[in-house]
């Protein structure tokens, strides 16, 4: 008899579950792995069922499968796709990113097999049949700021409609690590979670511990052109600005926050009077950005960074190493803007930075010679 304590329902409980596993093992055939495994209702419920609950950081209690049963997962952008294929890319069942070939090269083979099922971001669609044909058992919705009504009540809204969970994170720049952790457990991927989020709380603590050794009155200023003309950006209360300013960087841009997918519009004559020191650009190959074109310009060519050749292309593949998405991709993008813009206070080799970073969160190992590609004219870092 297990001798327990907790009340009657539970008792009985648990007597009917070891009564029925003990019939299916045969009558008494390992009776002792039983009662060790299934000590009361909660543990019995899961083995048989299946099933266990766990609680989100919205505070939502969700049942989800069991570890040994999970075997299909899904996400609501491709910040979540990112943060579940650096943890267990053999669970992901679809994709919400649409690889180009070059992108592809820093990926794991079989990548580009994997069916575009879409996500939640701007406004898009996830294809809601495309769950139930892939089998999805949970989808999880992280965030790259601290988490909203909207977050929250989106998630709930597909829940509803698929009857899939929505487990809601957050993943926060600062809290990158903590999402790991959830994400791992909720995986049954725990120690390569802890890894992982061990390694991105020492990254960010290494960048941020050495621009306090900056001086306000050494700090680069830098602005980020986005688009085809480079004449959208970033202020500094944009999620889609961080990278930025962990690094420490002095953001020139004094406009109003765009909300959503931010991109705020300037014009050339606010950037010639911002005249910053560093422009880092989207590339005008994947992104259709706008790095060339200031760099050759006429109109771009008054400017302090250009003039210096200070004119940094964002490095892409697989994932932009800044923004969009913003997530754990960032953990390089800091290191390489702290590289770039302070090499004496942040002096690594960014070249092993970037092997390191890729061999152990994408999956795939990079040459020397293709990590100089990624830097472009960033490496070595420039000195004044």
């Amino acid at each position: 008899m297990i001798v327990m304590n907790q009340t009657h329902a539970d008792a009985q409980c648990a007597q009917v579950t070891r009564r029925i596993f003990c019939r299916w093992l045969g009558g008494g055939l390992l009776v002792t792995l039983a009662a060790t495994a299934l000590p009361g209702c909660k543990a019995a419920d899961q083995f048989f069922t299946g099933e266990r609950t766990i609680t989100d950081d919205a505070g939502r209690q969700l049942k989800i499968p069991t570890v040994s049963k999970l075997k299909r997962i899904y996400f609501t952008s491709s910040l979540a796709q990112i943060f579940c294929f650096t943890l267990a890319p053999d669970l992901i069942a679809g994709t919400g990113l649409q690889f180009t070939k070059k992108e592809l090269k820093y990926l794991p083979k079989g990548t580009a097999d994997l069916p575009y099922m879409g996500t939640l971001s701007g406004g898009a669609e996830i294809d809601r049949e495309a769950l139930l044909v892939e089998d999805v058992q949970v989808i999880f919705s992280i965030s790259g700021v601290a988490l909203t009504k909207t977050n929250i009540s989106e998630a709930q809204d597909l829940q509803t409609q698929t009857n899939i969970p929505v487990v809601v994170i957050d993943g926060s720049f600062d809290r990158i690590a903590q999402a790991y952790r959830l994400l791992g457990e909720v995986l049954g991927q725990e120690k390569r979670a802890e890894e992982l989020a061990s390694y991105c709380e020492k990254v960010y603590s290494a960048v941020t511990e050495a621009i306090t050794k900056v001086p306000s009155d050494r700090r680069v200023s830098l602005y980020y052109a986005e688009g085809p003309e480079g004449l959208q950006t970033e202020p500094d209360v944009s999620e889609h600005a961080l990278t930025f300013a962990v690094a420490g960087a002095n953001n020139v841009a004094a406009v109003p926050e765009t909300q959503g997918l931010g991109m705020s519009n300037v014009s050339l004559e606010q950037v010639l009077k911002w005249n910053p020191q560093v422009i880092v650009a989207w590339d005008d190959v994947v992104r259709g950005g706008a790095d060339e074109y200031i760099r050759k310009s006429p109109d771009w060519a008054s400017i302090t960074a250009v003039k210096e050749g200070r004119v940094y292309t964002m490095p892409n593949a697989p994932y932009a190493w800044c923004d969009r998405p913003p997530g754990v991709n960032r953990l390089v993008g800091i290191q390489w803007v702290a590289n770039m813009l302070y090499p004496d206070a942040y002096d690594v080799d960014m070249v092993e930075e970037v092997k390191k970073f890729y061999a152990k969160f994408y999956w795939v190992d990079v040459t020397d010679a293709d990590v100089k590609e990624l830097l472009g004219n960033s490496y070595p870092p420039y000195r004044a």
